[in-house]
């Protein structure tokens, strides 16, 4: 009878082992359900935003806009990011998504560069322009002064006009 009560109680040890292991079990699987959701939502939203990089990489370079894929909603494409993950073209589209973005970011800093150096030339031919104005003023005001000098101010009274 002793010999029973102890199996007993070892039994009981087991199952309450047993039933810890499996509450941590259950936790562990919760948090990676939890952790998996959340990987697929920023796995869709790095897709939204590589297909938009894509479709505006493809329309800077031809003059007509490219179609658009239609999405079957945020089911459709998180059974495609995930059935996506296992291809190991998903990883050459994301490298391909990848270059295409550091294209666009290029161009742009290239777009940004050339307005900076073409802002710098308006500024300068700005200054140009007015050091010429100054300079063509200084001009007529010595013409109508040599004109003076000579005798000549009655016949072009349009030189005292823009002199003055």
């Amino acid at each position: 009878m002793s010999e029973l009560i102890e199996i007993k109680a070892q039994l009981e040890d087991r199952n309450q082992k047993l039933l810890e292991e499996s509450t941590y079990a259950k936790g562990l699987a919760s948090a990676a359900g939890v952790e998996l959701k959340a990987l697929s939502e920023e796995v869709t939203k790095l897709m939204n935003q590589n297909e938009k990089l894509a479709t505006d990489l493809s329309s800077l370079r031809s003059p007509t806009p490219a179609p658009r894929r239609v999405s079957n909603g945020p089911r459709g494409t998180r059974r495609e990011s995930m059935s996506r993950r296992h291809e190991p073209a998903s990883r050459r589209d994301t490298n391909a998504n990848h270059e295409r973005e550091k294209a666009l970011e290029t161009m742009l800093m290239e777009k940004e560069q050339k307005e900076a150096e073409l802002q710098r030339k308006v500024e300068e031919s700005k200054q140009k322009e007015a050091f010429l104005e100054s300079e063509l003023a200084n001009m007529w005001v010595l013409v109508a002064k040599l004109k003076k000098s000579q005798g000549y101010d009655h016949e072009d009274p349009e030189a005292k006009n823009d002199g003055s």
